[in-house]
């Protein structure tokens, strides 16, 4: 029976616990100890009082010689721990057990994905793994400005399953350091590529710091993270906890995509930053897509007549690659899944003036924009992104490209540090809509600067707009 044990190698669970910042006596809780790789580092560091939970026998038992007055460990299901707001601290490696094999988790243990949610008290989505529930009942563990530290799969980032899980986070905790990892931190070689979080229960100073670690010999070396944010920002979350980015449509070959000679089947797209003025998209130029999906039905003759001449084409000169393999496993080679438009899409590549534009139109885009949906209102989130502090951000991770303009990858805007809705007045969210939808109508960017000050109240950094007009200035003063 899966109980989804990975685990941690004892020179990352000593590197771990040393993220914890907590004062002499300070009571820290390991909910899933396993073979003890965080409670031996616990111990070692002779200033906590340690409780560990563990619901497998055989691993409880593996472990009780490390029981004394200052360590407690219980033979228990953590959902039905008592733990409540009773420690200061958390450290754990969560059981990594997908969605589909929980529930066979309940005869045996008890554990099924209707008592997990009601225990959690917080929505998740139906297909959230058992790792997304042990978190969110840990930081349930914690006091308030207690502290976690927790490494588990880096794919709640990006996916649409961990949507629901980063808003119940966000509602919780802070960031205050992300730490990628190179290198293997488990025992064995499990396939999951993993990552740090040390977290704060609430919402208080977050200035989350980038870090890397490299694991080899045994041996964990520290460095800070390229492209990391050089300014302390406060009651923040990654943009990737409140909104889906993806890349825009790719066609394959524009040369037959855009713009057909054909009358049907067509959708506007929206090709290049350069047919966008402003910051919406409601005057934009936009070409033809011939866009068929798997629902489009049968097409029209003159349609079919010219997708033969195009894969005749495509076999003749054996490319594009892409296309040339799809022609030789499919006749209807040329239909792509369906893709909705973002509610704000933003160009990859910043040239000057960096936008995040609302897409009025509710148009496609092709794959130099990236397309993002949120449930957040469309207004606000547009007041959250188009501000110096993120401006700056992305002056400060994206990567030179050319005469010096910059190109921003996905994992970068998924990674830009905006302020927590939940943590917005009312009144504050009305006025940096009302701000948001003006700088869309008029594009007026001095409206940025009005949305920066209502903002910095709450991200608690210094004179971000200096910082960024001199970052921006130095950039575009080498493409002289």
């Amino acid at each position: 029976m899966n109980l989804g044990q990975v685990y941690t190698k004892p020179s990352v669970a000593h590197y771990m616990t040393n993220l914890l910042s907590l004062p002499y006596g300070a009571r820290v809780l390991d909910p899933c100890f396993g073979r003890g790789a965080f409670i031996d580092a616990l111990i070692a560091m002779g200033r906590y009082s340690v409780d560990g939970v563990e619901i497998d026998a055989e691993s409880y038992e593996a472990c009780l010689d490390r029981e004394s007055a200052a360590c407690r460990l219980h033979h228990a299901d953590f959902f039905s721990f008592d733990a409540t707001g009773k420690y200061d601290g958390v450290v754990m490696n969560p059981p990594y057990v997908r969605q589909e094999e929980i529930d066979l988790l309940a005869d045996k243990y008890g554990i099924c994905k209707e008592r997990l949610a009601a225990k959690v008290g917080t929505e998740l989505d139906a297909k959230a793994n058992l790792y997304m529930y042990f978190t969110i009942q840990a930081l349930h563990a914690l006091k308030e400005g207690g502290q976690m530290a927790i490494i588990f799969p880096n794919s709640w980032e990006r996916s649409r399953t961990g949507a629901k899980f980063r808003k119940a986070m966000a509602a919780l905790c802070s960031i205050e350091e992300h730490i990628s990892i190179n290198g293997n931190p488990f025992v064995g070689k499990p396939i999951v590529d993993a990552e740090i979080l040390k977290l704060r229960r609430g919402h208080g100073k977050a200035a989350t710091v980038y870090k890397e670690i490299t694991i080899g010999n045994d041996a964990v070396t520290e460095s800070p993270k390229d492209g990391a944010p050089a300014v302390e920002l406060e009651n923040t979350v990654p943009l990737a906890w409140l909104a889906d980015v993806r890349r825009g449509k790719t066609t394959g070959c524009n040369r037959l995509f855009i713009n057909p000679p054909v009358a049907s089947n067509l959708r506007d797209i929206l090709s290049s930053p350069k047919d966008v003025a402003g910051f919406s998209t409601s005057t934009a130029r936009t070409d033809k897509y011939l866009m068929i999906t798997g629902a489009s039905g049968r097409l029209p003759a003159e349609t079919e007549a010219y997708l033969r001449q195009c894969a005749e084409w495509i076999a003749k000169q054996h490319w594009p690659k892409s296309l040339y393999g799809r022609i030789q496993q499919s006749d209807r080679w040329y239909v792509t899944p369906g893709m909705a438009p973002g509610d704000i899409i933003f160009p990859y590549i910043i040239r000057e003036n960096i936008r995040f534009i609302r897409n009025d139109r509710h148009l496609l885009t092709r794959d130099n924009f990236y397309s993002i949906t949120s449930p957040v209102q469309t207004g606000l989130l547009m007041a959250l992104l188009n501000n110096h502090y993120v401006w700056y951000q992305l002056e400060q991770c994206g990567k030179t490209y050319g005469n010096n303009v910059l190109k921003v990858q996905k994992y970068d805007v998924d990674n830009l540090m905006v302020i927590s809705p939940e943590l917005i007045s009312d009144g504050d969210k009305s006025t940096l809509t009302s701000l948001a939808d003006a700088l869309a109508a008029t594009a007026d960017i001095s409206l940025a600067g009005r949305i920066t000050d209502v903002l910095a109240g709450y991200y608690g950094a210094g004179d971000i707009k200096t910082m960024f007009e001199n970052a921006r200035n130095k950039r575009i003063s080498k493409r002289a």
